[in-house]
């Protein structure tokens, strides 16, 4: 049963015990990410994550990081489209240390611009290994091809030139607008009493600025351009996808279903058919996205140059069947077998559990138990199935990335060479 409280800041803290367990898992979200950078500051979010973790008032990262250690635990944190969280993992004998631990690197991080010089050029070398790296690459080309110059479309941690830019007082203008108790998400699942949970989270949170709730974000729009990079590479990579429902949109359940028999796992139809039936490719699937307001269905594949055409044109063929002839009653009943056992197993861990509440807390959305969830999944139909599938449109009209030789671009798109 999970606790649900409010710090008298308006922090929500969310708690689910789990008697069975001795470690416990503990995040702080803030309802911030990419797509709230400022213009001209993109990869802020993603920076402010990274800064914080060089130290406090009170220590520096080697002693947070050797204060963590001798606890017998871990921290990390990651920053998404919507949202950031800084996260750890320990012995629930020692939470509260642990939390001690969080707390100082977002009340009061120290913010230094020589600590921000240092940790631009760590971004940047992160920036130059995506470049390199051709899947994230395509992933890229594919945000920017699906939804354009729309936030959604740019990359998360941003770009050469605008981490460059990035100053210390930006991230801390950006550190006092957004890690704020309002929208802000306390959650901890595993060996932990919630009461006493409570009392150190008001002592050691009470710094956190009240804050007003995040203002509406611009919609997206999606598009459907076809953008390709052009590279000397052993493999050439596709991504191509198009809008899906959100969040909060019911008919989520019904794609997040068809993204599974489509590509989810190695009885999937794309696997079978692209991989494994006529051996075109090592790396296919299919994945859905969700954010706030919209969502996305992804299709990715990487194969040989000589042999990408054909394994597009067998990826687009099993899509339109699927929207035109359904799914079977037994590949149904797997597909959704399957969604329904990585529920149940992400019980096992208390970081799944712990990330299941940010999440849902942190996007607004309802608190829904696993058992809402499977119902929910259980409760969609073959019929709702394919209408999901006939709502995608046609394949060949979606947006696409392409990212590898000259001459191996997969039709039927007609390729814009993407913009530096």
């Amino acid at each position: 049963m999970t606790v649900d409280l409010l710090l008298p800041n308006g922090l929500r803290l969310l708690v689910e015990p789990v008697a069975q367990v001795r470690t416990v898992s503990v995040g702080i979200w803030f309802p911030a990410g990419s797509r709230d950078d400022p213009p001209g500051r993109e990869g802020a979010a993603h920076l402010l994550e990274h800064l914080v973790f060089k130290g406090s008032g009170r220590r520096g990262a080697r002693a947070l990081a050797e204060a963590m250690d001798a606890l017998g635990g871990q921290f990390n944190a990651f920053t998404t489209r919507e949202h950031t969280c800084f996260h750890a993992r320990t012995l629930g004998a020692h939470l509260t240390q642990a939390l001690e631990l969080l707390a100082e690197l977002v009340v009061a991080p120290r913010l230094d611009e020589s600590d921000a010089e240092r940790e631009r050029q760590v971004v940047l070398d992160e920036l130059a290994m995506i470049a390199d790296d051709p899947g994230e690459s395509a992933d890229e080309s594919f945000g920017r091809a699906l939804w354009g110059d729309h936030p959604l479309g740019r990359p998360e941690a941003g770009t050469t030139d605008s981490v460059r830019a990035l100053r210390a007082a930006h991230l801390a203008e950006f550190h006092r607008d957004h890690y704020t108790a309002a929208g802000g998400v306390l959650a901890a699942a595993g060996r932990v009493d919630p009461e006493r949970l409570l009392g150190a989270a008001e002592r050691l949170f009470a710094g956190l600025g009240a804050g007003t709730p995040p203002v509406a974000r611009a919609p997206a729009v999606p598009r459907a351009e076809a953008l390709r990079r052009i590279r000397a590479s052993e493999q050439a990579h596709v991504v191509l996808g198009t809008a899906a429902p959100g969040q909060a949109d019911e008919e989520r359940w019904a794609a997040a279903l068809l993204a599974a028999v489509l590509g989810g796992s190695a009885s999937s139809r794309l696997f079978q058919a692209v991989r494994e039936e006529r051996g075109l490719c090592y790396d296919v699937g299919a994945a859905c996205g969700e954010y706030s307001d919209t969502g996305e269905l992804v299709v990715f594949l990487s194969s040989a140059p000589e042999l990408v055409g054909e394994a597009v044109a067998v990826a687009l063929g099993e899509i339109r069947a699927l929207a035109a002839g359904g799914v079977p009653a037994a590949e149904f009943a797997r597909q959704r077998g399957q969604l329904l056992a990585g529920l149940w197993m992400g019980l096992e861990s208390t970081e799944a559990r712990m990330m299941r509440l940010g999440r849902q807390a942190v996007a607004g959305l309802p608190l829904l138990a696993p058992r809402q969830v499977a119902a929910r999944l259980r409760a969609v139909t073959r019929t709702a199935l394919r209408t999901a599938a006939e709502r995608l449109g046609d394949p060949g009209s979606w947006a696409a990335a392409y990212v590898g030789p000259r001459g191996s671009e997969p039709s039927p798109w007609a390729w814009t060479d993407e913009r530096p």
